[in-house]
């Protein structure tokens, strides 16, 4: 009898294993949300440039104003910090939204 224990002992012709192949590092892809989608122009805006169709309670129009002032931006240019920030904090899903339909409304100018 063999000294082989188990299914060795009934196989005459053993495969070989297989030679282990090590991927290759790919490229690292980072993909992330581009971070001038709220990019504002390098000219001051006009007023015929803005769309005029926010409307906000007393209080916090004026402490958005109070923060144009204090770091002498326009209240519009606080507004699109603002909404920038925000933006940052949402899920990668959200954010795709929002850049999809941003995308859609520049393309339709």
């Amino acid at each position: 009898m063999t000294d082989n224990i188990g299914l060795n002992s009934f196989r005459k012709k053993r495969t070989e294993r297989p030679e282990n192949i090590v991927p290759e590092i790919s490229e690292d892809t980072n993909r992330s949300m581009p971070e001038d989608l709220l990019k504002l122009p390098e000219k001051r805006l006009t007023s015929s440039d803005l769309p005029k169709s926010i409307r906000l309670p007393l209080n916090t129009h004026t402490a958005i104003s109070t923060i144009a002032t204090l770091q002498s931006k326009k209240i519009y240019e606080v507004i699109n910090d603002i909404v920038e920030d925000y933006i940052s904090n949402l899920p990668v899903a959200e954010k795709k939204i929002i850049k999809s339909s941003i995308e859609t409304v520049q393309n339709h100018q």
